[in-house]
This record gives structure tokens, C-alpha cells and sequence, in this order.
């Protein structure tokens, strides 16, 4: 056997380790008029446990997650893509739109091209109102996939087109860059085309609580939606998701057929790509009260079933124990308490060539964190563009990768730090939360499920009888090879 034959075939053994899961049973109970899915981006259950006790620590109430995992059917759920034990977030959100495992980095097609239909497109053909509500740009990859078919997600001014004939009654989130005629490279109107179909078209975050139109294209900054730790402490001007989601509820809820709503905390993920445990939390927390909310409108609102996931975790982050038997872990891990700002917020005041002296005062106002020399000059050295340690170089996404590391500090048993460890700054393979809520779900576990899974479950409440065309990974990598 020639060394190409070996890696053919060694390949292919290795993606058969990461094949489908066989369909599990569906614990949806009768048929649902509505469906609302909702996704936290890059949320492990280590995140989970964090949030829980900071937030029955710190605030003295439990998440609105606990009760849907109590009182819903919950489980976890596998994440892989076709070809990667690891996904990204455009395969990923594929599988929930389409029930089909693709490629990462495209959106609802395989690499060939072929497009895949999605939920969306079963629900509008039923005459059902649909929807997509994100913290994220919304042409970004996991509100995207439930509406435009491309093999590069990345391609969102393309991704903005199919937005305009696609046409779903509600689009909330960020994302003015790939609508906008004076920032698109083209120079295309894209908002034109909503406008000329009678949307409501906005652009000013101040504007979201007034729309009273069945049909809202609504970009409400430039690029994502700024974090809620930036929105909450530093004046930040954004919505919060409870607001976007609840507007996007709000406009469907009269739709005589129903409606599929798509929403998506996405900043989770774009924090625990950072490394940044404080606005990883405060994401959480808002999506939480999002949740709860969601979770208000389902009980009222019969025949309504509301689906959460998470696409994969991201960062590897968890909290350790410290202290003599521990006993310090939960006081330590309060101390994410003095985190007021983001890490991206903290670089933009640090600019390109901050002195010793603004790195510290600038650390310690939005986290109270005091920065020994040797740290802030390696913190210097990473904003320079100077990598001079083999652990930090390890990490992508600098210099944002090397003020995570200073801001840790110490070691794993110094109990004057956040006891938190992130393992990377990429996406992890680790099986994920997954529950449903509402319209007669049963109050027991569904165990371990396949992410196609979740799009299966949504055909059955909706009636709808129907499969994509399946790839095999086998075909998926002959065409790359090839």
C-alpha cells in the first residue's frame, strides 16, 4: 500500500469513529403550531456549572436553564461535522436547519455545491412565519445556515444577497456591513429590496421597541452586537437578546399558520474564543434572561415548542479547585464579579503602544487585576507583535491570547486569581447541552443525541415528512483531495 492509499484509508477510518449516532426517539408529543430554537453559541456544561453558581452565589436565584433541563426533556448532544470531530459553527447550525452533517465552513450545501433545504424553507411552503434572531451579524454563520446556501460562510455580502430573496418576516441582529451600499464592496443597496417589499428597515437601536410592522429587517450595528459585559458596565450602546428575541416573538406571534424562529446568543462563543471568562458570563446571564422570557411565552402559549442547544463548546474553559480542600473555589471563583469590561473593549483603550503605566491602571479599572512589570511587558511586547514564550505563541488570536494569560497569573493553587483555565482558543469536540420545552414535551432525559437529531424532531412536530440527500465523508474528502 503507497503512502496516499495508507492516508485515504486511514482517514476514512478515523471520520467512521465520528459517524452519525443511529436517530434517537423523538420527545415531542403531538403536533406544535410554533417552534422557537434557540442556540447559546460555544456553551459547554462546564459554562453551565459556572453560571449556575455564580448566579445563585452572587444574585440568589438559580438559572431559568435549570428549570428547563427540571421540567423539559434534556440531555446532551454530540457535535461533530461530516469530515472533523471538531465543528465549526456553520456545519454545526447546518445539522439543525437540515438534518444533514456537511463540511466545516459552509452553510446548508456540500462541497460540490449541492444545496440542502432547510427547516425554514419547509416552514414558509406550509405558509408558517419564520425568522432569525441573533447577537451576531445576522449573515454570520449560525443564523445564516437556516436561510442561505453557500460553501464559504464567510462570503456574507454573497450570504446578504440570498438574505433579499429568501425574504423571512423577521431579521434581528447585527450586521449593517452586508446590507449597506457605502460599506459593501459592490456597492449594492441591499436594504432596497426590503424596503420595496414593505419591510420596516432599521438601523438605530433605539428604534427596536417601536416596530409595529409584520415584516423587520433590523441591523443594529455595524458588525455583531457589542457584549453585554460593554452594553451593561462601559456604556456600550446595544440591545440586550432578551430585547431583539422578544421583539422577534412578538411580531411572529399573530402569524395565522405559525412561525419558526431562529435565535442565537452568539457572543458566548466569541468570548470563550477570547479566553475571556467575564464576558463569557455576563453572555450567559442575558441569554438566561432570554430564556426565561422565551420560556414565559411558551407556557401561555399552547402548541408552541421551544428547542435549545449549543452548536459545541468553545475555549476549553473551566474552573479548578484551590484552596485547602477546595474550600476557596467558590469565593475565588466570585472574583469574576470585577470583571466590567471585555477583553476587545480593554485592547481598544490600550491601543498600539500603551506605557507601563496605562496598561496597569487601564487592567486594574476593568479587572481589578494588578499587573506585575514582567507581565505588562510581555502583554507590550504581544500588542508589538512580539511573541516571546512558547506557551503564549501556541494560542491564536493575539494579543487578545496573551492579556488572557497575564490576567491569569500565578499558579493553579494561588488563590488571588480567577480560578479559571481555558485549554485553547479554538472550538472543542466535547458533547454539549440540548433540551426541549413545551407543547406536551415529556419531563424526562432523551440521553445522548446526534445534532441532525434536533432537525428531525422539528420535521415531526410540524408534519412535515421529509430528508435532504446525504454525503458520506468518505466523498467529502475525494473532493477536497481531489
Amino acid at each position: 500500500m503507497n503512502r496516499n492509499q495508507f492516508l485515504k484509508t486511514g482517514l476514512a477510518a478515523g471520520i467512521g469513529a465520528v459517524l452519525p449516532l443511529q436517530k434517537s426517539f423523538s420527545p415531542v408529543i403531538g403536533r406544535a403550531k410554533n417552534i422557537i430554537f434557540f442556540s447559546y453559541d460555544g456553551f459547554s456544561w462546564e459554562d453551565f456549572s459556572a453560571a449556575q453558581h455564580y448566579s445563585r452565589r452572587n444574585f440568589g436565584k438559580p438559572l431559568h436553564i435549570e428549570k428547563l433541563f427540571k421540567t423539559g426533556s434534556a440531555g446532551s448532544m454530540q457535535s461533530h461535522s461530516l469530515t472533523s470531530m471538531v465543528t465549526d459553527s456553520s456545519a454545526a447550525t447546518t445539522t439543525w436547519a437540515t438534518g444533514r452533517k456537511i463540511v466545516n465552513g459552509a452553510l446548508s450545501a456540500y462541497p460540490d455545491g449541492e444545496e440542502l433545504t432547510t427547516i425554514l424553507e419547509l416552514a414558509k411552503a406550509k405558509g408558517m412565519a419564520t425568522g432569525v434572531v441573533s447577537t451576531t451579524r445576522v449573515t454570520h454563520a449560525t443564523p445564516a445556515g437556516w436561510i442561505a446556501k453557500h460553501v464559504n460562510r464567510r462570503a456574507e455580502e454573497d450570504i446578504a444577497e440570498q438574505f433579499a430573496q429568501f425574504k423571512a418576516d423577521v431579521m434581528i441582529g447585527g450586521g449593517i456591513e452586508a446590507f449597506d451600499r457605502n460599506i459593501r464592496s459592490d456597492g449594492k443597496d441591499l436594504y432596497k429590496p426590503f424596503v420595496d417589499h414593505g419591510y420596516d428597515v432599521v438601523k438605530d437601536v433605539s428604534k427596536l421597541s417601536s416596530i409595529s410592522s409584520d415584516k423587520v429587517l433590523a441591523t443594529l450595528h455595524e458588525s455583531h452586537i457589542p457584549f453585554e459585559i460593554d452594553r451593561r458596565f462601559r456604556g456600550e450602546e446595544a440591545p440586550t437578546l432578551r430585547e431583539m428575541a422578544m421583539k422577534g416573538v412578538e411580531i411572529l406571534d399573530g402569524s395565522e399558520r405559525g412561525f419558526v424562529l431562529h435565535i442565537e446568543s452568539g457572543r458566548i462563543d466569541h468570548a470563550n474564543h477570547r479566553n475571556d471568562a467575564g464576558a463569557a458570563m455576563w453572555e450567559i446571564l442575558a441569554a438566561d434572561e432570554t430564556l426565561g422570557a422565551l420560556m414565559e411565552y411558551v407556557d401561555k402559549t399552547p402548541g408552541t415548542l421551544l428547542i435549545m442547544s449549543s452548536d459545541h463548546g468553545t475555549g476549553g474553559g473551566s474552573v479548578y479547585g484551590v484552596g485547602e480542600r477546595y474550600r476557596a473555589s467558590s469565593d475565588i471563583h466570585d472574583l469574576i464579579s470585577n470583571r466590567t469590561a471585555s477583553f476587545p473593549w480593554i485592547m481598544v483603550q490600550l491601543g498600539e503602544n500603551p506605557s507601563e503605566k496605562q496598561v496597569q491602571e487601564i487592567l486594574y479599572d476593568a479587572t481589578k487585576t494588578e499587573l506585575n512589570t514582567r507581565q505588562v511587558i510581555m502583554l507590550q511586547k504581544a500588542i508589538a507583535g512580539e511573541i516571546d514564550m512558547p506557551d503564549q505563541a501556541a494560542y491564536p488570536r493575539q494579543p487578545i491570547a496573551t492579556l488572557a494569560y497575564v490576567l491569569k497569573g500565578g499558579t493553579n493553587d494561588d488563590p488571588s486569581h480567577l480560578n479559571v483555565n481555558y485549554g485553547t482558543t479554538q472550538h472543542t469536540a466535547g458533547a454539549v447541552p440540548a433540551a426541549l420545552y413545551g407543547n406536551g414535551v415529556e419531563t424526562k432525559p432523551f440521553g445522548l443525541i446526534d445534532n441532525t437529531d434536533l432537525f428531525y424532531w422539528m420535521t415531526d412536530a410540524l408534519g412535515i415528512d421529509f430528508q435532504n440527500k446525504e454525503m458520506s465523508s468518505e466523498k467529502a474528502l475525494e473532493f477536497y483531495s481531489g
